[in-house]
């Protein structure tokens, strides 16, 4: 039965990371397969097979889980994410599975993945951004915050938002826009309205997230420097959905 890398791209979850080297199988933990050419095998209990694409596979929360035991934090979340946002799991089944498994190997970043999952990161950029800020302990960003001028028309929806500090966060860098030059001149004319209106704007992309330091130097000092609520140079603000 396809599992872990495998059955996350079965799936269509996103796999960052090394975690896609070869196919992934989980067999029955007392049958007599020891090996296949060419498949990393697991034997495991499995308590479900769900059909995807024609193949067994494990449940998405069982994947996500198995992912985040074998992978690590950042390549689980990166896929339990996606798993929320796409309603193919809930946060109580990702608990749930990692419940029976409190005793397999890893199971402290499967839990760790679970209860830090949010259906409303939009990437695995977005996700692994967010894991970066909780380890350097920057305040928690509003994600997804729809941001207007001063009569309410809608201008960007930013990935972070700080509104305590008037700060806003776009994990994407230029990476979107560094082969369009019409795209990234109205990205870039886009930001400097928003800066224009009192708004800190800071972005980063796939590069920094190595070493998030630079991101977190520069984050703090938008915290430092925003209009924060109540300041006459803070001219935008956030719809509610």
């Amino acid at each position: 039965m396809l599992s872990h890398a495998s059955a996350a791209i079965a799936w269509d979850l996103p796999v960052v990371g090394r975690a896609v080297e070869q196919p992934c199988l989980t067999v029955q933990s007392r049958t007599a397969l020891r090996s296949l050419a060419k498949v990393h095998l697991h034997r495991a209990t499995l308590d479900e097979i769900l059909q995807v694409s024609g193949y067994g596979a494990t449940p998405v929360a069982r994947t996500v889980a198995d992912l985040s035991r074998e992978h690590g934090i950042d390549t689980g979340l990166a896929a339990a994410d996606a798993a929320l946002y796409s309603g193919l799991t809930t946060k109580e089944e990702l608990l749930s599975v990692v419940a029976r498994q409190s005793r397999w190997p890893g199971v402290k970043a499967a839990r760790r993945v679970a209860e830090f999952a949010d259906e409303r990161s939009e990437s695995p950029l977005e996700s692994i951004s967010r894991l970066r800020m909780d380890k350097h302990h920057l305040p928690p960003p509003r994600p997804q915050a729809l941001i207007c001028d001063e009569w309410g028309v809608l201008i960007a929806r930013s990935d972070f938002y700080w509104d305590e500090y008037g700060v806003m966060g776009e994990a994407d860098g230029a990476m979107k826009w560094e082969h369009d030059p019409k795209v990234r001149d109205a990205h870039d004319e886009q930001t400097r309205f928003l800066e224009s209106l009192g708004l800190i704007v800071v972005r980063w992309g796939w590069a920094e997230l190595r070493a998030f330091d630079s991101v977190v130097r520069r984050l703090r000092l938008g915290f430092a420097r925003g209009a924060r609520p109540g300041s006459p140079l803070r001219r935008w603000q956030v719809r509610h959905k």
